[in-house]
């Protein structure tokens, strides 16, 4: 990989919003039989690298399943991990589902032990990919049903993996099975 950078620019009062979009999207890694491609250099801007380029290959009947979350309760992280030459990121996404009824608790006894890939939207429209090919992810569960009139309910999924880079960006197609999202193309 040739290794290069361009300039990190920052316009002063430039509005930054942070957070995600209610709808979060999750597959089962068994079902995408083909990844889209990270380029191994960039040609124009250090943003290429992080980018995937083309769409997921889904099995015969297989789609992104929707998860609607609580914006403002769902935080997305990217923490640097390891020692040089050898550092990966550990990347983390805290979705606060308001259910805990039949469906909730349905998709929470399967997702615990199993291998997901979520795709997560920002304010400024650009989808996320928690998850890869590489390294799976551990979906960790917490459901509480809450005791007194003002107490908190709701399931809490939080998703961490390894992976390249802090949340690569999708800019392909996702599959749900109300029919197919394009996202926005930077």
């Amino acid at each position: 990989m040739s290794i290069k950078y361009k300039a990190l620019d920052w316009a002063v009062g430039t509005t930054n919003l942070p957070g995600i979009k209610e709808d979060v999207y999750a597959i089962a890694k068994r079902d995408i039989v083909a990844w889209p491609t990270l380029p191994a250099t960039f040609v124009t801007n250090m943003g290429e690298l992080v980018t995937y380029v083309g769409s997921f290959t889904l099995a015969a009947l297989a789609n992104w399943q929707r998860v609607g979350i609580i914006v403002d309760k769902s935080p997305v992280d990217g923490k640097s991990q390891g020692v040089r030459p050898s550092k990966t990121f550990l990347n983390q996404v805290v979705l606060q589902h308001p259910g805990v009824e039949e469906d909730a608790s349905g998709f929470c006894m399967q997702a615990n032990n199993d291998d997901l890939v979520y795709l997560v939207q920002t304010k400024k429209g650009k989808w996320r990919v928690i998850g890869n090919d590489m390294y799976q992810t551990d979906t960790v569960i917490e459901q509480k049903l809450g005791g007194a009139a003002t107490d908190e309910m709701g399931t809490t999924i939080t998703v961490t993996v390894t992976d390249l880079a802090p949340g690569l960006f999708y800019t392909g197609e996702i599959i749900t099975e109300d029919g197919v999202i394009n996202p926005i193309i930077p």
